[in-house]
């Protein structure tokens, strides 16, 4: 994961991502059944989308990204919210270094893609207690959504920026892989949980929530992002003039036990 993916979209990102629903967390806290004295380890944290509401159920929570900017976003929630049992540490998930049988859960949210995949789910197995799952969080995005609308936005995206994604000053690279893939061949067993979301936009919102992406940032965008909202601005409304943009999103959560 390159460090400036994500550049000029952290106040985006604090304000306009949607927060994992409460019951899928929930369920996730049931299936792993938590002791509530337990150890989090949270990989690619962000701004504590997971460490964050996830807090009053273990006695401690480390997470880390290799992020700056989103770290220091994520302690200035926690200091707000007076959330006092996270350590936010600046590295890279490859390269920490834990003791064996330290966690009693693993999170990845939406960020797994952007690591390497097998090199962290051969080391979370050592990282976990006995029986302990490690969960990749993700929910569906604007390129794989089904509503009329996504379309028309994907296509002012790719007409100031490209017909290939962006990802930060690069180009997005698909995995080739699917994540279920990768823990299987890891050595993992999964069980797979699906939460369905309704969510209306407002205009602001989505263009809010363009702006914290890898794809769309305003780093990305550069000197075409005043054109671009105003192109994508007219886009809309003439779709939609009510200003406001319906989607079913999907929400998921793989718990992967080790075999």
């Amino acid at each position: 994961m390159t460090k400036n993916l994500f550049q000029g979209s952290v106040p985006y990102y604090t304000r306009y991502r949607l927060p994992y629903p409460e019951p899928l967390l929930e369920n996730i806290r049931e299936r792993a059944k938590l002791s509530g004295q337990g150890r989090l380890l949270d990989l690619g944290c962000g701004t504590g989308e997971i460490a964050l509401p996830l807090s009053s159920f273990f006695q401690q929570i480390i997470a880390l990204d290799i992020d700056s900017e989103m770290l220091a976003a994520a302690k200035q929630k926690a200091e707000v919210l007076d959330v006092q049992n996270i350590t936010w540490l600046n590295q890279s998930a490859e390269k920490f270094a834990p003791a064996n049988n330290s966690f009693e859960l693993l999170t990845i949210g939406a960020a797994f893609h952007w690591m390497d995949r097998k090199t962290i789910a051969r080391k979370a197995r050592k990282w976990l207690l006995p029986g302990q799952p490690l969960v990749v969080l993700g929910y569906t995005s604007i390129w794989s959504g089904t509503a009329d609308w996504h379309a028309l936005v994907c296509e002012v995206i790719q007409k100031w920026l490209g017909p290939k994604r962006r990802a930060g000053s690069g180009e997005y690279e698909e995995v080739l892989d699917p994540h279920e893939l990768v823990l299987i061949n890891a050595g993992y067993t999964l069980d797979e949980i699906e939460y369905q979301h309704s969510h209306t936009w407002t205009l602001d919102e989505l263009i809010g929530n363009l702006y914290s992406t890898s794809f769309a940032s305003p780093a990305v965008l550069w000197e075409n992002k005043i054109p671009f909202e105003v192109d994508l601005r007219e886009t809309l409304l003439d779709y939609d003039k009510s200003g406001t943009y319906q989607e079913e999103m999907t929400f998921y959560a793989l718990l992967a036990y080790p075999n």
